[in-house]
């Protein structure tokens, strides 16, 4: 498959790591999987320290293949707890639909004192949701240097402002927040099993896609200002589960909004270097670029980097804990 090098959408990335590595990812979980994303943005972290910028990107391309994959999984799945039906832009154009997700504005406006206080967010994401019926359709069709330019367009000037490292540093904190949501959903995965609970496979389905989520999230917004972990109460687990599940969606939107900020701004530091963006020597790479490089051949042909195969038929050994 002959391909561009820039501006493939990002569910066409997402289809082509599902042809490289459904098979592998079949036995994993959706847990061993964001370690997996985790183990690839410690190396984003690292190499921001190092300022390896080439290191910086090639991780940052391992880490958006697995976020893909991620997503892929949870797509897969039927009747679990990470059964999502939505595409990675789906999933981010809820907390960011062309606006910031906070303030509701583009650019943003927020008031980080008042941001820090606030406490309705059922009502907040139901504003989002509605804000997301008007940019869905486009946001399915972005590549990553669409979902770049959008990011610019409401954070753009906080990018400038801020150092590498301080993003970075952002960036690590939504991956590691939303691990604790994969924690807590990971808790929960056998609760449909237990007839008891009050949770059948109705509820589960509901929670599949962001809308069910989000309304889920808003009908049991008073059982979870008072989260007891202890209780078996039906209403209580429920409340649990759709809050697990809203901390995800809303996290990964958060580490996609913040992983393009670390794109913005490596951009922003080439132009200062050479002061001129259509140089052909430029010290960085555009990420789509380093997807290519990485994940195809010479022939524009997807293969895994490591056995050069489509599917992947590298030799993992002890797939039920994540390769």
């Amino acid at each position: 498959m002959a391909v561009q090098k820039n501006h493939m959408p990002i569910s066409e990335w997402q289809k082509v790591f599902s042809d490289l590595y459904c098979q592998a990812d079949s036995k994993r979980t959706p847990e061993q999987m964001w370690i997996a994303i985790m183990a690839h943005t410690s190396s984003i972290g690292e190499s921001i320290r190092r300022v390896a910028f080439e290191n910086l990107l090639n991780s940052a391309a391992h880490t958006f293949c697995w976020l893909c994959s991620f997503v892929n999984r949870c797509n897969v799945l039927k009747d679990d707890v990470f059964s999502i039906k939505e595409s990675l832009p789906g999933i981010v154009s809820l907390k960011y639909p062309a606006v910031c997700g906070h303030c509701l504005k583009k650019p943003c406006q927020c008031d980080p004192v008042k941001m820090d206080k606030e406490v309705d967010k059922p009502a907040k994401y139901v504003k989002l949701l509605d804000l997301r019926k008007l940019t869905l359709k486009s946001f399915e069709g972005y590549s990553v240097d669409d979902c770049k330019k959008v990011f610019n367009e409401i954070y753009g000037s906080m990018v400038h402002i801020q150092t590498l490292e301080n993003i970075g540093f952002h960036f690590l904190e939504e991956v590691g927040e939303a691990a604790v949501c994969v924690r807590q959903l990971s808790q929960l995965r056998k609760i449909a099993d237990d007839g008891s609970t009050g949770i059948d496979l109705s509820f589960l389905r509901q929670l599949s896609t962001v809308k069910g989520i989000v309304e889920s999230y808003a009908e049991h917004k008073e059982t979870l200002k008072h989260i007891n972990y202890a209780s078996r109460d039906s209403d209580m687990l429920k409340a649990r589960l759709a809050g697990a599940k809203m901390g995800l969606v809303v996290e990964i939107g958060d580490s996609f909004s913040w992983f393009c900020a670390i794109l913005n701004k490596l951009d922003s530091i080439a132009r200062s270097i050479y002061n001129d963006p259509d140089k052909h020597q430029d010290i960085l790479k555009p990420l789509e670029q380093i997807l290519h490089d990485v994940y195809f051949d010479t022939t524009g042909s997807a293969r895994c980097p490591s056995c050069n195969k489509k599917p992947c038929e590298c030799a993992f050994y002890n797939l039920d804990i994540g390769s």
